[in-house]
């Protein structure tokens, strides 16, 4: 089971006029292209998600269709409340199990949640915290017959900037 962890692209800032509340921060156009440039990476690599679950945040929400289109996926992206900010990183895993066992799935969701729950899939370790730039992509592979916290194999990470290296901006 391969698991993409993505964080969202840039959003406007929280200061912005147009911002009411932390939920209704949108992607600027920065966010959408180095959203783009990772879906990009992912479908050169011959990743269509079966599964995509993405924050109710709109910035995680437009992230995770800006991927969905992108690589081609046969499925939209299904929101998970527990990628949302203070979610649960065995609640995540919960949410993926119970859509059976996707070969790759997708997910879209902010620091550091996501950085706490690659510590949970790989270390088992909420403590561990990884570090994602806006837009990363890190996968984790977990074994099929035992998907549980601390069994997963952090594989690759990949920020924006060595995306733009290896498949041209």
């Amino acid at each position: 089971m391969e698991i993409y962890i993505v964080r969202h692209g840039d959003a406007i800032d929280y200061n912005h006029p147009s911002v009411t509340s932390d939920e209704m921060r949108e992607l600027t156009s920065q966010g959408r292209d180095e959203s783009e440039l990772m879906a990009r990476l992912l479908a050169r690599l011959g990743v269509k998600p079966d599964l995509i679950l993405t924050s109710p945040l709109i910035r995680a929400r437009q992230t995770a269709e800006i991927f969905a289109g992108v690589t081609g996926s046969s499925t939209g992206p299904s929101v998970s409340d527990e990628l949302a900010p203070g979610g649960s990183p065995t609640g995540v895993l919960s949410d993926i199990l119970s859509h059976g066992r996707p070969r790759q799935t997708l997910l879209a969701g902010h620091m550091p949640s996501v950085g706490e729950l690659v510590g949970v899939l790989v270390w088992h370790d909420s403590g561990i915290v990884k570090r994602f730039r806006t837009a990363e992509v890190c996968r984790v592979d977990m074994p099929d017959a035992s998907p549980v916290p601390g069994a997963g194999d952090l594989r690759w990470s990949i920020p924006p900037r060595v995306a733009e290296r290896l498949i041209g901006g």
